[in-house]
């Protein structure tokens, strides 16, 4: 019994004969380590050829039957369908520009409600000098 290497699929026969091997085997852990396979794997064997016989254990390739590949795909867009979307980001652009000239225009209307005085010459507070040249 021959073992392929890891890129390369198993012959028929040599899954057959794991197989068969299983019911002879102490362990099924020593089994799959002598073969080089996983334990999964000869477990996956054992199933497919109860199912359907040597059949069975035929590589199936491409997607299985009833996946998705076989659902019809979503109808294209109409053009209707396209410039809703279209007017639907622009509104939402221009919803993002009235909330942030609302809350600007909050700020500055807090920040004026928040003087104490009309603006007269008392409202400003004098400085004290920097300049230490004249003392």
């Amino acid at each position: 019994m021959k073992k392929k290497t890891r890129g390369d699929s198993y012959s028929m026969d040599f899954k057959q004969e794991a197989v068969r091997r299983m019911a002879e085997a102490d362990t099924i852990v020593g089994l799959a380590k002598e073969l080089g396979i996983s334990r999964k794997q000869l477990y996956h064997w054992r199933d497919r050829l109860q199912a359907g016989g040597r059949a069975g254990l035929k590589r199936r390739r491409g997607r299985p039957p009833g996946s998705s590949s076989q659902i019809a795909s979503p109808p294209a867009p109409s053009a209707a369908d396209l410039r809703i979307a279209q007017l639907e980001r622009l509104l939402g652009r221009k919803q993002l520009e009235v909330d942030f000239l609302e809350r600007a225009f909050e700020q500055v209307r807090g920040a004026a409600s928040n003087r104490i005085s009309d603006g007269g010459k008392e409202s400003i507070a004098r400085s004290k000098s920097r300049s230490r040249s004249k003392e």
